[in-house]
């Protein structure tokens, strides 16, 4: 019977035969130690090889298991050679033990990278969705469902999800059942700065934790030419709108921003804001220091904390802009009727209006005008949601046609001036929302707008001292930062990386 190795004998003893090598040569121009030892044999890799690819195209195609990949790698043991040729037979014994071991590690990866993966979901909340409807589309059942919501509520208000917050959700392969899977995390931000993580232990419970971004205060000076709106062009240079309203409420005393600014006017602020390390904004801070420009006239006011603890704006020769009361105890709204004689367009005639009417969409905040407290809160004639405010043993202010008051407002409260009260509506004797707001001085309605106001509190000596070096110190600091976007921390360094 013919020697199995008959065939192949020639490529693994060369002392019996060189043709290939003569004829291989004409044909691709390589070296004869290239494929072969010292002792003119083939080298095992490129036996080995060969054998390797169809075992590996096997296993990944399943039709070898790894019982079947280290047999096939024990066939090699058919090619041994005739037992006359020791050396041969012991470099195919070698060979032989190097395949098994290759086997059973390419089959032990190939399982492992075909086993079951996580599946990970990511939901958006949409308009009038509720946090367990948003649960169950992302694939939990109803109790485990309850029982996230009710884990996370010390941490989330379920209530309070708004459209476009997104909730990450994991599940893993049930072990030993194949195509099941089973919840293991969510995780959904909160807000900018907080993340609430829910993770499934071993056991089935569930395990709740807040995960809070570190954050940084920035110092940010910036500019906006004023074109249609202060809003809209403060937008534009990148001003954010609650350093916007800020400085409105720091001017209100003495500008009415309805009526007093025009086109061509500027407003140059320097504020706080708190933000992520990769730069993302949380909050505002501060406002530093404002500085309006208004026909032609410049309106500078410093932020400054007195020797008492308490924090004011002062002009810079030391004098607070702070009024007894707010000329204008809203934003953004419109002088739609002035104090005097007009005919009343409800009743249809002429009328006395004792006071001034602010028309601005519903919802807008009102604000307390000046420091009191609260006389009376509730219904009042044709005043509708309507409030009195004490200021002192001669002044009053009173505010008519809210929507609704604000939170913990009631008869007897203590209010600070600037501190919202309600919010405009349309109650009562009302054609649409505007504020009615009056001024009342020993029981009489006066002109809000012509009234003489008690001004603020006045630096002097070594307070007013502080004051003007304190002053110093933010003109240098805006100037420097004027052209730049980011400031690292009051009285650093600009950073000349930033833009």
């Amino acid at each position: 019977m013919d020697n199995p190795l008959s065939h192949i004998m020639p490529f693994l003893n060369l002392k019996k035969s060189r043709k290939w090598e003569s004829a291989l040569g004409r044909i691709v121009p390589l070296r004869r130690r290239y494929f072969l030892t010292r002792r003119g044999t083939i080298r095992t890799r490129y036996l080995a090889a060969p054998i390797c690819l169809l075992l590996i195209a096997g296993i990944s195609a399943g039709t070898l298991t790894s019982d079947r990949a280290a047999s096939s790698a024990a066939s090699v043991a058919s090619l041994a050679p005739t037992a006359g040729d020791d050396e041969a037979a012991l470099r195919m014994a070698q060979m032989q033990e190097r395949m098994q071991r290759y086997a059973g590690k390419v089959v032990e990866a190939v399982e492992s990278a075909t086993a079951a993966a996580p599946k990970e979901r990511t939901i958006k909340v949409g308009k009038g969705d509720t946090l367990a409807s948003v649960l169950r589309r992302a694939g939990l059942d109803s109790k485990t469902s309850f029982e996230a919501i009710k884990a996370m509520r010390g941490y989330l208000d379920p209530r309070k999800i708004r459209p476009g917050q997104e909730i990450a959700v994991r599940f893993n392969p049930v072990e030993g059942n194949n195509g099941d899977y089973d919840f293991s995390r969510l995780t959904m931000d909160v807000d900018k700065l907080n993340t609430v993580s829910l993770n499934k232990e071993e056991n089935g419970a569930l395990k709740v934790s807040l995960d809070k971004k570190e954050t940084i205060l920035r110092t940010y000076a910036k500019q906006a030419n004023i074109e249609l709106s202060l809003y809209g062009s403060a937008l534009k240079a990148g001003i954010p709108n609650s350093i916007v309203a800020e400085s409105i409420r720091i001017y209100s005393w003495d500008i009415d921003f309805q009526r007093d600014i025009r086109q061509g006017d500027a407003i140059y602020v320097m504020y706080e804001q708190h933000e992520t390390k990769d730069g993302t904004a949380v909050e505002s801070g501060n406002v530093i220091y404002a500085r309006l420009n208004v026909n032609g006239q410049d309106i500078p006011v410093y932020r400054y904390e007195m020797a008492n603890g308490d924090v004011d704006f002062f002009t810079a020769d030391g004098k607070s802009v702070r009024k007894a009361l707010m000329s204008t105890p809203i934003d953004g709204a419109r002088l739609s009727s002035g104090f005097g004689m007009r005919r009343h367009p409800v009743l249809g005639y002429n009328k006395m209006h004792k006071g001034v009417d602010f028309a601005a969409s519903t919802g807008t905040p009102i604000y307390a005008a000046g420091d009191g407290t609260i006389e009376y809160i509730g219904k009042w004639s044709s005043y509708g949601n309507y409030i009195r405010i004490r200021h002192n043993a001669s002044v009053k202010t009173a505010y008519a046609h809210m929507k609704n008051f604000a939170k913990d407002m009631k008869g007897g409260a203590r209010v600070k001036q600037g501190q919202i009260i309600g919010y405009v509506g349309t109650t009562g004797r009302s054609t649409g929302p505007h504020l009615h707001y009056e001024v009342l001085q020993n029981g009489n309605q006066v002109n809000p707008r012509t009234v003489k106001l008690q001004q603020g509190e006045t630096l002097k000596g070594k307070q007013l001292a502080a004051f003007k070096n304190h002053v110093a110190g933010i003109n240098r600091q805006y100037a420097m930062l004027s052209g730049k976007a980011k400031f690292a921390a009051l009285g650093d360094e600009p950073d000349q990386t930033l833009r």
